[in-house]
């Protein structure tokens, strides 16, 4: 398994090789190592939601638009960062980085994948609970989707995909959690 993992990050590291110093720039944003970080992803990506919404394209032009945006951003960051930084810019320590950001994005990618697969091996293992599982959380889908608009869910979901690691890395999901904890109990039902 590590020397299939090992392969994977190679090929990772060579497919983003152009991308190098901009990811090392995207982790410390997604990380929030300044203050500003969160306010400054939320920012951009409600504008760009803005967009979408003042442009009013149907479903396949927003999807030939998000393309088109991609592609170009695909395109102009590896020669905007070899303009900005040079080859001469890169360090060990950066090497280092970024190979850390190639190793998470295949633990990442990896466990979710190995998700998925246990989630549909349940299917032969425990087909009863699979069914259960798969027809509730798809009603709830479909409930959801159809009382919300759904450029707004998508909003929403980027959003908190985007925030979500630098959550994580400032530890305020286990400040909230040891509130939680540390709170009184209230006994709904009290045995007399």
């Amino acid at each position: 398994m590590i020397i299939f993992q090992d392969e994977q990050v190679k090929k990772l590291k060579r497919l983003l090789e152009g991308w190098r110093m901009a990811l090392l720039t995207l982790k410390s944003v997604l990380l929030w190592e300044q203050q500003w970080h969160p306010a400054a992803i939320f920012s951009a990506v409600s504008f760009l939601y803005f967009l979408v919404w003042i442009m009013d394209l149907n479903s396949l032009a927003t999807f030939a638009v998000a393309g088109l945006l991609l592609n170009f951003i695909d395109f102009i960051v590896p020669f905007v960062s070899n303009m900005i930084y040079g080859h001469s810019a890169w360090t060990g320590q950066h090497e280092k980085m970024f190979i850390d950001i190639c190793n998470n994005i295949v633990v990442s990618y990896n466990k979710t994948f190995q998700n998925i697969r246990t989630f549909y091996s349940m299917r032969e293992t425990s087909p009863t609970m699979y069914y259960i599982i798969s027809i509730s959380m798809l009603c709830t889908l479909t409930w959801i989707a159809s009382s919300i608009n759904n450029t707004f869910l998508l909003y929403i979901l980027t959003s908190v995909m985007l925030l979500w690691p630098g959550l994580a890395h400032t530890g305020l999901f286990n400040s909230l959690f040891s509130l939680f904890n540390k709170a009184p109990k209230i006994p709904f039902l009290k045995s007399d």
